[in-house]
């Protein structure tokens, strides 16, 4: 079922709407001053309400110091405004969770990320912008209804990447995806809801942004408050969070709020009291107060943090890991009996460690989980990091503290996702160093005028003496080492930027052993970047063993390698299934091992079936969409084809079409936008009136038309020049996007001075007032200089789309030719 058809069925509306009092709740909220009598009359018609409103009233937060024990003494101390966002936040949780009950959905942890969001925003704008601070309470409160609604009434129209056990939870990429599913953001759609739902009255623009936490400065404060407070909540609450993370989000909020240590602590706390009151008031305790970060101080975060940090560079193997954890538990919490299940970077297997004292043992290797044999029984604390487990810790510490106990399974949060950190970076560096150790190959490092910077153990035998002699020209260490100089090349090689690689076969007498012995050494060199700058990687082998033909069969393979690896293509061998046994060297590391099938995915334009049955054609070309890491893809073409007399072997040249598309698409948005203004253009404007007509008459839903010109803007070009006369049009486009509704109103730059704007549902009184707030703000903004004279229609019985715009702009005309600063009504044709 597609969205639109959801939004037309009033059964699937009705799985969220809201009922008659939450309604008037939020009517009277959206007045700029809410009338106490008319709320007092709304909530006193819901007892159950008026019992809880007050229950939080009298709640821990507020502190008050006399208890408060009707609705208007409660207005009075804590101001209307303030008690109507409780009477609205209580009715809706306890409609929102009744309804999602009956949907078979626990809201719970979607309701935690919504209180904190809401609760915190209404904080951060009280600081930032005060004036604001009640309405983006409200409007953070609702900005994820439309996902609720969705997992109610149509769970299958949520994206594949959404959370299903908590929809409310952002995800990378989120608009974008929703974009390419629904054609409009969550945001976007919340916002159409609560239009649907008759609560237009509030109008909440910051609900279009409130996961844009990258460009933060971009937006008003208002907005700001809505993103901080969003992307705070997902911190705080901690199930998905990574606690590196989270400390970082502190930092950038402080930052954010211009706010000390201590002052966003005492921020914390307050919206941590108020969270917690709500919470146990509307009868939703915290389940596991472990799982979130705010019950921790940001001193014991940072205490965890720095001790997590020396997991990052341990050496020593795997074994050093329990060392580090064994010296911290025991310094921090005086624990010294202990047991901990480490799983190892590499398998799905795990080693387990006991400490009793100073002694540390190693009592199992490489064990799948379940045959672990633990001494301490009951359940431990978990180590893990995004949902992956990495092992569990247990221990006999009765003497230890709540507060200490909750520290010690903090300290084990941070150490999850460090852990994590050195399995992918620091074990994968030890283990390449002792396998460049015990490689029968001579490896050396040169800086870019090639001097010797480091070498591994075999490349210093094959040097001898010469290893040690203190000369750090490699040339000349190679020339005293085994007597074969590299002659001219070599230096040439050093001197000159543009040549990237060298090598050459020495037949040298190496003087390694106790006696000398004659070989074949097999030298390449390779320039490459580095953190430090560029550098020389020099590789060494002895190819006696060799025969002259297996060495001139490996100058060739070497020699086709590079040939391949210069290519800006990517070629791939596979197998009858598609798995890739070859990879550019640039893109081995990125393909080799994987499957084809997984790793793209055919564009729409594909017809066939995805498959091995792909090879059955002797050559085929197909664009893909190449998946190099967990992001959505890029472009690529490939060309497939049967590799001769290797049997199932096939090989594969994928073009990367990323900047053919890119160019594809600068050109479809040339067509559909104007260049100076981003709005959309005459041709545009023309193709979309002509489809919401057709869309009018099926569904029988008004569309109206806005069609103006500048009055003045004439006199600023002759006067101030072009430049001034494009940013006047850059503005009145700029006041267009911010006074129109996304994905209902579509505006556009006709030609010239002239615009129109096709407006959906909207009744002419609707209409006449959008066109004259958006009138008087562009004359506010140019303080008269500029204005505009417009006409305006909504569409008639046998009306087309031409027949409307010729309406529009003769009453433009009129309204011109009355002196302008005016929107006219179009005449009926007779």
């Amino acid at each position: 079922m597609s969205l639109d058809a959801i939004l037309e069925s009033p059964r699937l509306m009705m799985k969220l709407s809201f009922p008659p009092v939450m309604l008037q709740l939020m009517e009277e909220a959206a007045k700029p001053e809410p009338d106490f009598s008319v709320m007092g009359k709304i909530i006193s018609t819901d007892p159950a309400l008026s019992t809880t409103i007050l229950s939080l009233v009298n709640s821990p937060f507020y502190g008050l110091s006399q208890e408060v024990s009707d609705l208007k003494r409660a207005a009075i101390v804590l101001g209307t405004r303030e008690l109507l966002n409780l009477a609205v936040t209580v009715s809706y949780q306890k409609h929102t969770t009744g309804s999602l009950e009956k949907c078979d959905y626990d809201i719970y942890d979607d309701w935690m990320l919504t209180v904190w969001g809401a609760i915190s925003a209404q904080l951060i704008a009280s600081r930032t912008c005060p004036e604001h601070a009640d309405k983006i309470y409200l409007c953070c409160l609702l900005k994820d209804i439309s996902l609720l609604f969705l997992r109610c009434a149509a769970p299958e129209e949520l994206p594949d990447k959404c959370h299903k056990d908590t929809v409310t939870m952002s995800y990378p990429e989120q608009d974008a995806v929703e974009n390419d599913v629904w054609g409009m953001s969550h945001g976007a759609l919340s916002q159409l809801l609560l239009s649907r739902w008759k609560l237009k009255t509030l109008e909440c623009p910051s609900l279009l942004h409130h996961h844009s936490l990258d460009d933060l400065d971009s937006f008003d404060l208002p907005t700001q408050a809505v993103i901080l407070a969003t992307k705070w909540a997902e911190m705080e609450l901690g199930s998905f969070s990574a606690p590196f993370n989270v400390l970082q989000f502190e930092v950038q909020l402080q930052t954010a709020l211009d706010m000390d240590a201590d002052d966003i602590e005492d921020f914390r706390s307050v919206c941590r009291t108020k969270f917690q009151s709500m919470l146990s008031t509307l009868g939703m305790g915290e389940r596991d107060s472990r799982a979130g970060f705010y019950n921790h101080s940001i001193k014991s975060l940072q205490s965890s943090y720095f001790m997590s940090l020396e997991l990052l560079t341990a050496e020593g193997g795997l074994d050093s890991i329990p060392r580090i954890i064994g010296r911290h538990v025991k310094l921090n919490w005086d624990v010294t009996e202990w047991e901990l299940a480490l799983k190892s970077p590499d398998l799905d297997k795990y080693s387990l460690y006991k400490a009793e004292g100073l002694a540390l043992d190693k009592v199992a290797s490489k064990v799948v989980r379940p045959d672990l044999r633990w001494s301490f029984r009951g359940v431990g604390i978990q180590i893990s990091s995004r949902g992956v487990d990495h092992g569990e810790f247990r221990c006999m510490c009765p003497g230890l503290s709540k507060d200490e106990k909750k520290n010690l399974e903090l300290y084990f949060k941070f150490v999850g996702q460090a852990y994590e950190h050195y399995c992918s970076n620091q074990h994968l560096t030890e283990g390449r160093s002792l396998t460049l150790e015990t490689l029968p190959l001579g490896i050396a490092r040169l800086d870019i005028s090639g001097d010797l910077l480091d070498m591994n153990e075999e490349m210093g035998r094959i040097l001898g003496g010469a290893g040690v002699s203190g000369i750090k020209d490699f040339g000349e260490l190679l020339d005293l080492g085994v007597s074969a100089g590299l002659g001219v090349e070599w230096r040439a090689f050093v001197d000159e930027e543009a040549k990237k690689s060298f090598s050459k076969i020495l037949c040298v007498r190496l003087r390694t052993g106790s006696t000398p012995r004659e070989a074949c050494l097999y030298f390449s060199a390779y320039k490459q970047k580095s953190e430090e700058g560029m550098a020389i990687s020099v590789i060494m082998e002895d190819m006696t063993e060799v025969s002259e033909s297996q060495i001139q069969a490996l100058k060739q393979r070497d020699f086709l390698e590079g040939l391949i690896d210069s290519m800006r293509d990517v070629v791939l061998t596979v197998d009858a299934k598609g798995n890739v046994h070859y990879a550019s060297s640039r893109y081995s590391k990125i393909f080799l091992g994987r499957n084809i099938f997984n790793i793209a995915s055919p564009t729409e334009s594909f017809t066939g079936r995805w498959g091995p049955e792909i090879f059955e054609d002797k050559k085929t070309v197909v664009e893909v969409l190449m998946k190099r890491t967990d992001s959505a893809g890029l472009p690529f073409e490939l060309v497939i084809s049967q590799l001769a007399g290797s049997g199932d072997k096939y090989l594969i040249v994928a073009r990367d079409m990323t900047t053919v598309r890119r160019l594809e698409e600068k050109l479809k948005k040339q067509a559909v936008f104007d260049g100076l203004t981003e709005l959309f253009n005459h041709t545009q404007f023309n193709t979309m009136l002509a489809r919401e007509v057709t869309r009018s008459r099926r569904t029988k839903r008004p569309v109206g038309i806005l069609f103006f010109d500048l009055d003045g803007f004439k006199k600023v070009n002759d006067t101030e020049g072009h430049q001034a006369g494009d940013a006047v049009l850059k503005t009145v486009a700029k006041i267009l996007k911010e006074e129109l509704r996304a994905g209902m109103d579509f505006p556009c730059r006709y030609g010239g001075d002239e615009f129109g704007v096709i407006v959906t549902e909207v009744r002419p009184d609707s209409l006449e007032m959008i066109g004259n707030r958006i009138r008087m703000k562009i004359e506010k903004k140019f303080s008269g200089r500029v204005t505009i004279s417009g006409g305006m229609t909504v569409l008639e019985d046998g009306d087309t789309s031409v027949s409307m715009l010729k309406r529009a702009d003769t009453a433009a005309y009129a309204a011109k030719d009355l002196g302008g600063n005016l929107l006219k009504w179009a005449e009926k044709e007779s």
